[in-house]
């Protein structure tokens, strides 16, 4: 997507407050592009400030996230309507336009600088299976028609019963979408994680065929309370502002009261095991640790980073003995058993290496499988987190995770 807009509308709001952050040189430094590597794109600020002025947008007051960093919300007015400008990832620009606003004048203005979606929008193809619960959380389940998993696959029961209804029909992967059916159903947004980063041809036909497409980057926050703050982007995009905010805010309060609770100082390992048996682990600066140091643990591999500089993986892959000179000295092991499936028992986790029984959590029997919803909880992370609590307080968990034997 050209990467203009963002620059000129920013420019408009900073110079009505009397300041600029605006490169001198022209230039404006970006993350990401089709390759996943860092570009450059042109500003010429005058000209393009000039161009906005000229358009008749009146900037507002931008919306203050209380934690999230991937997403900005800026309210516009034009013709004594208001709109907003929804900018995800510093770089991708939607702008957010209300019921009957002629929308003629934006796209000639502005054509490929600019997505259009309109607020209140239904008939949206999800294919970011993470941003499920947050339409449950705003009873907004309604107005998806298309997902790109099955039934079974999803835990947000609500979407689970809509599929078996049939009023949300699976459409294809994200990788692989059907585009016949989501043209002839005329499906109004297509909402995609960062794998299709990965498929960038997919991305570009569904535009081509007049399906927008936004990206969610949620999973970049770097907490579970940032994550959940993404609500408002579905909140503003479905008409359910208000819900989104009362809900981000009392949950965000939730979580505040279980971050004062007590500093158990356990050691915890989360990790699942991959088909050789290697470890993957999670980054230390991933929103899963936080959620560890907001149940009062302390997570076992600080300062964990990916291997690769340039990537925003928030695991890594690291050697059984690796894994074993960190964890097996670990108050507490989580066991993520959502990709290589359920274990039942401790006995099964020595199955894959007979060091495990080395390890002092499992001798203690301090060792706890995830619940298979974990993932698509999304909107239950101040429970996630209270079960993490108990565990490390020495109480039993109440639902997302279960204690081997």
């Amino acid at each position: 997507m050209n990467k203009r807009l963002i620059a000129l509308l920013t420019a408009a709001v900073l110079l009505l407050s009397g300041c600029s952050i605006l490169p001198t040189s022209g230039t404006k430094q970006f993350v990401y592009n089709d390759t996943g590597t860092a570009g450059k794109s042109s500003i010429n600020e005058k000209k393009l400030l000039k161009k906005l002025e000229s358009s008749g947008f009146i900037p507002g007051e931008t919306q203050q996230n209380t934690v999230a960093t991937q997403f900005s919300i800026t309210p516009y007015s034009k013709y004594g309507r208001t709109l907003y400008l929804l900018v995800i990832n510093g770089n991708e620009n939607y702008l957010i336009y209300p019921d009957g606003f002629s929308t003629e004048e934006i796209t000639k203005d502005f054509g490929d600088d600019l997505t259009l979606i309109e607020q209140g929008t239904k008939n949206i193809y999800l294919a970011a299976t993470a941003c499920g619960a947050d339409f449950r959380a705003i009873n907004a389940i309604g107005n998806i028609a298309f997902s790109s998993i099955n039934a079974k696959d999803w835990y947000v029961q609500e979407l689970r019963d809509s599929m078996n209804r049939g009023s949300i029909k699976f459409a294809g992967k994200y990788s692989a979408p059907d585009y016949e059916l989501l043209t002839d159903s005329k499906a109004s947004l297509a909402i995609e994680s960062t794998m299709i980063l990965h498929t960038p041809a997919v991305r570009e036909k569904l535009i081509k065929l007049g399906i927008p497409v936004l990206t969610d980057y949620s999973s970049y926050e770097s907490s579970a309370e940032a994550r959940m703050e993404w609500v408002k982007v579905y909140g503003l995009i479905t008409g359910k502002w208000n819900q989104a905010v009362r809900f981000f805010n009392e949950k965000y309060d939730t979580i505040r009261k279980v971050d004062d609770m007590e500093k158990t100082g356990k050691s915890v390992v989360y990790f699942s095991l991959d088909a050789e048996n290697n470890a993957v682990v999670r980054t230390s600066t991933d929103y899963i640790p936080g959620m560890i140091r907001s149940a009062g643990g302390e997570y076992a591999f600080s300062g964990l980073t990916s291997k690769n500089k340039d990537s925003h993986s928030p695991t890594v892959s690291i050697t059984f003995e690796e894994f074993y000179k960190t964890a097996n000295d670990a108050d507490v092991l989580l066991v993520n058993t959502t990709i290589e499936g359920e274990m039942k028992s401790i006995a099964d986790l020595e199955s894959k290496n007979k060091l495990f029984s080395d390890f002092k959590a499992v001798q203690n029997g301090d060792v706890y499988e995830t619940s298979a919803d974990i993932y698509q909880s999304v909107d239950k992370s101040d429970e996630i987190i209270t079960d993490m609590h108990r565990i490390f307080t020495g109480k039993e968990p109440e639902k997302y995770f279960t204690r081997l034997s």
